[in-house]
């Protein structure tokens, strides 16, 4: 079954939240480097919504979503929200090496996302080789997949596992009980990056690869977002200077789990906020209702980003 059908993206508060960093740090790196013109690409699904942020917060205008579904591909037609959406229908490592002699954007950045809802394995491995071999100068590259422990197999496992994806950046020393709770998280976030610095080495970009992305979230499982820049040679200095400046957003140290709030619960914390001391359980509960303290503490952390929903009736 399709995810379409189980999953609606735009409802989930934790996936909100980081859809809303990546974008904020996307934006700050428009102010430093050459993304003008950027092209957006990567799967929209029916619902569209990262393609929505694109368009109203970094002014993309041309992007292009991957469907495979074949029923998904007729939905993503009827449903895309702009007239410059294209929809391409296929597997991304069938649609990817159509676009790079694309005449729309070959000459232009690329901001790709390819938000998969599975786990990091060969298939995504090459995708990850050919966009960072063939991406236009200045691209950012992006990449969302499972991060939960059993992705990867069973724990006496999952050091093969790990090296049979990623290869050499695995160290062969690596052992059972260093894959297992949130250290998978972190030994997925290590590793991707670490094979995508390794491929733009070993194809000697003039610019290399950047890191800038590092998100854990949580609605139902962990899944990893990492990421990075392609510069120009020239664009290098200005790119790490804002990845490396105080106000990037976009390595938070602590997964993202936010909780699931009422429209009213939502807008009686943020009228308390902002405030320079921390939000305690015992301060929610005198206003009316209760939450966990790991729950409060990350919504004052992401009250900015947090998602906000209506139902209407007709």
């Amino acid at each position: 079954m399709p995810s379409f059908d189980t999953v609606n993206y735009s409802l989930r508060p934790s996936k909100g939240i980081q859809r809303q960093i990546v974008f904020e740090g996307v934006r700050l790196l428009q102010s430093a480097i050459d993304l003008e013109s950027m092209a957006y690409i990567g799967f929209g699904s029916i619902w569209f919504s990262d393609f929505i942020a694109a368009h109203k917060m970094l002014q993309v205008e041309d992007m292009i979503s991957i469907e495979a579904n074949d029923v998904g591909f007729e939905r993503a037609l009827f449903n895309k929200p702009y007239a410059t959406i294209r929809v391409k229908h296929g597997i991304s490592g069938e649609v990817l090496p159509t676009l790079y002699g694309d005449d729309v954007i070959k000459q232009r950045p690329w901001l790709i996302w390819l938000d998969y809802d599975y786990a990091f394995d060969e298939s995504v491995r090459d995708d990850v080789r050919s966009l960072i071999e063939n991406s236009p100068t200045n691209s950012i590259v992006i990449l969302t997949f499972k991060g939960h422990e059993m992705a990867y197999g069973r724990p006496q496992d999952r050091p093969a596992r790990l090296k049979e994806v990623f290869g050499s950046v695995v160290p062969d020393d690596l052992e059972k009980n260093q894959c297992k709770d949130d250290q998978v998280q972190e030994l997925l976030s290590k590793y991707s990056i670490d094979y995508m610095r390794s491929v733009a080495a070993e194809i000697s970009r003039p610019g290399g690869f950047i890191p800038a992305f590092r998100i854990v979230y949580k609605d139902s499982i962990p899944m990893v977002t990492v990421g990075g820049i392609l510069p120009a040679k020239g664009a290098v200095s200005a790119a790490k200077e804002i990845i490396d400046s105080p106000s990037w957003c976009c390595m938070p140290t602590k997964s993202i789990v936010a909780p699931h709030l009422t429209m009213r619960e939502a807008n009686i914390l943020q009228s308390q906020l902002p405030r320079q001391e921390p939000i305690t359980r015992e301060i929610v509960k005198a206003l009316g209702f209760d939450l966990e303290q790991e729950q409060i503490d990350t919504f004052q952390r992401y009250y900015k980003q947090y998602p906000a929903f209506a139902q209407i009736h007709n």
